[in-house]
């Protein structure tokens, strides 16, 4: 007779709630209170702009939420932030315990509303931070409060190849998959969705540049209706992409299932969504084979609900990342504890977008480094406690555009 399995006995759930239970005993919880919130808008200059379907950037931002609390203790995290919101419910928020965590991101979560469209919810990067001093007041690595940890070390995509000021388009993008490819990365993705002439072209040259052992996938960012997404994804089938990602506007669902119909390239999406929209939309429908939300819009509490609907429904699991070294630790952390959807003794693993494209302080506001180990293409889960990397707050100022105290009183 086959054993019965189930979600908590294949993750380690109970792990994270007994850990909690022991903070309780320990009254380590109890001893930390919440004091203030510092929402630190950041923003940078590029040396030479770069574009995709949509448009053309020469700047970079972020959003870095930090916590303080009464004893010393400080969290730190990377994600969207409705700082109206947070300004207005700081009672609900304010000398609470940040192992209130999970509380505190439905309570928020609800109040934001996010309703028919993807959007970010109230404050994940208020959640990372709260997990982030959770960890260093038990001494523990994120990770280890999520569930059972899987792997110590996470296979790594590249995120670059996006449009340049290049005459000639496809020759640059080749050049550049060649570059990638010499300093060992076994799975890249790269821009389209400029028009399906254009992507044929470009996706050619990349393929021929790179071979056929290296994974190659390619983002539309939703430029394309259902009707010429159907006709360009049948031409695209010989170069064995991994996967399309949002060949379609998040919302098209009837044109994604057409998609399905009509050609066998995997697709993928949700980089935008809420855990709620995720889960009606794309997960439990199926709608799409792999989901790809982002710690910005979910943050830990609703990636961790993820990793249990993704598991449940069989839909691979491979978030979007394009934030800073911060929010790279915290998903490192996720995607070590993201369960095998199968008993398979090799299932596909988690996969982690590993962004690589020009940023003037991604890896400068924290240390130490995470880096990219060419020898099995995979990148280390920090260890330390909490998140496991430290916020260089020098560096965190030398960026900021603005800054917004919660209380105002907070210096």
């Amino acid at each position: 007779m086959m054993k019965s399995v189930n979600y908590w006995s294949v993750t380690g759930g109970n792990m994270q709630a007994n850990l909690l239970e022991t903070a309780k005993a320990s009254r380590v919880g109890d001893a930390i209170r919440i004091t203030g919130i510092r929402v630190h808008s950041l923003a940078g200059v590029l040396d030479r702009r770069f574009g995709w379907s949509l448009g053309w950037t020469n700047t970079r931002s972020a959003t870095l939420v930090e916590v303080t609390t009464d004893n010393g203790l400080v969290g730190w995290g990377d994600g969207a932030c409705d700082t109206q919101l947070l300004v207005q419910q700081a009672d609900r928020i304010l000398g609470r315990s940040p192992f209130e965590m999970e509380a505190i991101y439905e309570e928020l979560r609800q109040l934001a509303q996010p309703q028919q469209r993807p959007g970010p919810p109230a404050a994940p990067g208020l959640d990372i931070a709260l997990w982030d001093i959770a960890g260093k007041a038990l001494g523990l690595p994120v990770s280890a409060l999520l569930g059972r940890r899987y792997r110590a070390r996470v296979a790594a995509y590249l995120t670059a190849m996006y449009r340049q000021d290049w005459s000639d388009l496809a020759a640059g993008l080749a050049a550049e998959a060649r570059r990638w490819a010499a300093q060992g990365y076994r799975a890249m993705k790269m821009k389209t969705g400029f028009s399906p002439e254009t992507d044929l072209e470009i996706v050619a040259a990349v393929r021929d540049a790179i071979g056929p052992g290296i994974a190659l996938g390619i983002d539309s960012n939703c430029a394309y209706d259902a009707g010429t997404a159907a006709r360009l994804g049948a031409r695209l089938a010989p170069f064995q992409l991994m996967w399309w990602e949002e060949p379609l506007l998040a919302d098209d669902f009837e044109g994604y299932r057409r998609l399905r119909q009509a050609f066998t390239i995997p697709l993928a999406g949700g980089e935008t969504a809420d855990i709620d929209w995720l889960a009606s939309h794309y997960i439990q429908p199926r709608l799409v084979d792999i989901v790809q939300p982002d710690l910005e819009h979910v943050g830990l509490t609703g990636a961790k609900a993820l990793n249990y609907l993704c598991w449940l429904n069989r839909i691979r699991l491979i978030p979007h990342n394009w934030g800073t070294a911060l929010r790279t630790a915290a998903a490192l952390h996720w995607m070590s504890c993201c369960p095998p959807l199968t008993p398979a003794l090799s299932p596909p693993e988690p996969m982690f977008e590993f962004d690589q494209t020009e940023h003037p302080f991604r890896d400068a506001i924290c240390e130490p480094q995470i880096v990219f180990d060419p020898v099995d293409g995979k990148i280390p889960v920090p260890e330390g406690p909490g998140l496991g990397v430290t916020v260089i707050p020098e560096a965190v100022a030398e960026y900021r555009t603005a800054l917004v105290s919660i209380p105002a009183s907070l210096s």
